[in-house]
């Protein structure tokens, strides 16, 4: 699988690039250049747009409507004023997509015909996206973890070990213990697994999930400091996640001691 430039897979947390580069290049005067940033953001966040657009619009024809709009104004070079306060890539996003979602429900508004005055009041579609915030941030949220999980997926694809295979059966068998697991995955795999070794790959696994995840996240500010990640971490609800990954992070940024 290609990654484009920018992306953070199987780096160290400490090396990450943050896609605000990019951004920056994608936005800036016609050039090949520009292009190539524009393909790189437009791939890489396209599902959690698309997402968010059909969670608000409820219709696909709709949320594709939308998406090429946005595609397009983003290539145009509308967005080049754009400079989120705190430096969240969302924030550009959800304020583009907040006033296209507007602008289509108005234009649909303003192709109806006349209503009778003694008819139904319609339903008031353009109040939902008052109400948004939460489509969007699941919506960022999901597509965050999706990348999670296709860098662990890589992850197995190149080294041969286990951890995308194991974790994504644990996720689908919650309830299952580390015996059963084995039994089970012994039959999936074509050879005998023990316990042990479940339980050996699921740590080895959620650590890694952990790291892509938090790398993810941190790809996405502009300034991913240990306290900036934490936030925005919390404010997606995927603190749980990478608390321990975060952790360690901000242990080896920890200056050495000095003991003179």
């Amino acid at each position: 699988m290609d990654r484009p430039s920018g992306d953070v897979h199987g780096r160290h947390i400490s090396q990450i690039e943050t896609l605000w580069p990019v951004l920056m290049k994608a936005l800036e005067a016609p050039s090949p250049e520009m292009a190539a940033a524009q393909e790189v953001i437009l791939k890489r966040y396209r599902p959690a747009i698309y997402r968010y657009l059909l969670a608000c619009l409820g219709n696909a024809d709709a949320a594709d409507e939308v998406y090429q709009d946005f595609a397009l104004k983003f290539v145009q070079g509308d967005f080049r004023k754009a400079n989120p306060e705190k430096g969240r890539f969302r924030d550009l996003l959800k304020t583009a997509l907040y006033h296209l979602i507007i602008d289509h429900h108005k234009r649909r508004q303003n192709g109806m015909p006349q209503l009778s005055p003694d008819g139904p009041e319609p339903a008031d579609s353009i109040q939902s996206v008052y109400e948004s915030d939460k489509q969007f941030l699941d919506s960022w949220r999901t597509a965050l973890l999706n990348k999670a999980w296709d860098a662990l997926a890589e992850e197995e694809r190149q080294t041969g070990r286990l951890m995308h295979t194991v974790l994504h059966f644990r996720a689908g068998h919650q309830d299952m213990k580390a015996a059963q697991m084995a039994e089970a995955l012994s039959l999936q795999l074509g050879k005998e697994v023990s316990a042990d070794w479940v339980r050996k790959w699921l740590h080895i696994a959620r650590e890694k999930f952990a790291r892509f995840l938090l790398q993810e996240v941190a790809a996405s500010l502009r300034d991913p400091t240990p306290d900036a990640l934490e936030e925005e971490l919390i404010d997606l609800k995927l603190h749980d996640y990478c608390k321990t990954a975060l952790a360690s992070w901000r242990e080896e940024l920890k200056p050495p001691a000095n003991f003179d």
